[in-house]
C-alpha cells in the first residue's frame, strides 16, 4: 500500500494521533504527513503511506488554503482561541473599510513573527515547550506571502454582538494563520485572536478530495489512496523502457537525450519509480520507489 491519503482531520485531534490511526487501520509501518495541522485546527491533512513517505518533501514549498474565523475583542497568549487571555476590549467599533484598509496590508510578501506557541525550534528545543515551560521564546519575524485574502463573511460593523471575520486566505509555507489574525487585530488597534481553522488545499490537492476519519477502514483508505505521482506534478517527467527502468531499480545512472540538468520524475509504464538528477543528461537515480 503505497500513496497518500486526503483526510479531513477533525478538531481536537493532533495530526499524529489522526496518522497514528491510519497506520493501525492499514497494517503499513510507514505513515506519515506533508504537514501538521494544530490539534484545534481541523481540514485537510495529507497522509503519506509506505513508499510516499519519501515523498513527502515535495508538498513542504506547496501552496497552501484556508478558510480562518478571526474574534475581535481579546488577544491570547497563543494568538488562537486555546491561549490565555492577554488583551481585551469591552466596546469596539470596526468598518469594513477598516477591515478592508488593514486586510491590504497583508497581501504579497510580508514579514511574520511566529508565535510564541510553535514548533519552531529555538536552541534545539521546540518553542512550544519553551512556551510551555513558562519561558517566551523570542521568534525573530520570517519572510511569507500572501497569495490571496478574501473576506468570506463579515457584518456591516464589527463590534461585541457580532464580533467574528470569515477569512479565505492562500499563501505560502511557513505562513501561521494565527499571527494573522493576531496582526490583523493590531493592524485596527482592537486586539484579535484566531476562533477556528479550516485547511482546504495543499498544492493541488483539496479539501473535497479527502475523507472523514470515521469512515475509514482498509479497504476504504485502498480506495481512496492517491498515486504517489501527485507529490512530483511540478516536477519535469522522464519517460523510461523496462531495461532503463531496471537501472533505476538497480540505482543505476543512464543518458538521456532530453533533458539536460535538474531533478525529474521518472517513469515507466505510467508508474512513478523514482526521483532523478541530472547532469549534463547523466541521470543519477536518487530515489528509487520500485
Amino acid at each position: 500500500m503505497n500513496g497518500f491519503l486526503a483526510l479531513n482531520k477533525p478538531e481536537g485531534i493532533s495530526s499524529h494521533q489522526a496518522v497514528g490511526r491510519i497506520r493501525r487501520l492499514c497494517g503499513v509501518k510507514k505513515v506519515g504527513h506533508t504537514g501538521t495541522l494544530d490539534p484545534a485546527a481541523g481540514g485537510l491533512l495529507l497522509v503519506a503511506i509506505g513508499k510516499a513517505t519519501r515523498l513527502s518533501e515535495y508538498f513542504l514549498d506547496s501552496t497552501k488554503a484556508y478558510r480562518a474565523v478571526v474574534h475581535f475583542g481579546s488577544a491570547t497568549d497563543t494568538y488562537d482561541r486555546e491561549g490565555n487571555v492577554q488583551r481585551s476590549v469591552s466596546d469596539f467599533l470596526l468598518s469594513r473599510a477598516q477591515i478592508n484598509a488593514a486586510l491590504s496590508m497583508f497581501q504579497g510578501e510580508i514579514m511574520q513573527k511566529p508565535p510564541a506557541a510553535s514548533a519552531l525550534k529555538v536552541q534545539g528545543k521546540r518553542a512550544y515547550e519553551l512556551f510551555r515551560s513558562g519561558q517566551t521564546p523570542d521568534l525573530p519575524p520570517r519572510k511569507v506571502t500572501i497569495y490571496d485574502l478574501q473576506v468570506v463573511s463579515a457584518p456591516k460593523l464589527i463590534k461585541p454582538e457580532s464580533p467574528q471575520l470569515v477569512l479565505d486566505i492562500e499563501c505560502s509555507k511557513g505562513t501561521y494563520i494565527r499571527s494573522l489574525a493576531n496582526d490583523l487585530g493590531d493592524a485596527v488597534k482592537c486586539p484579535a485572536h484566531l476562533a477556528g481553522l479550516l485547511r482546504t488545499k495543499i498544492g493541488s490537492i483539496s479539501l473535497a478530495q479527502a475523507v472523514e476519519l470515521d469512515d475509514l477502514d482498509r479497504e476504504t483508505i485502498q480506495a481512496n489512496m492517491l498515486d504517489m505521482a501527485v507529490a512530483v506534478t511540478n516536477l519535469p517527467r522522464l519517460k523510461v523502457g523496462e531495461t532503463t527502468g531496471q537501472r533505476i531499480a538497480h540505482g543505476l545512472k543512464f543518458k538521456n537525450e532530453s533533458i539536460k540538468a535538474g531533478p525529474v520524475a521518472l517513469f515507466c509504464n505510467q508508474q512513478l519509480i523514482g526521483i532523478g538528477d541530472i547532469e549534463n543528461y547523466l541521470v543519477r537515480p536518487v530515489k528509487v520507489l520500485v
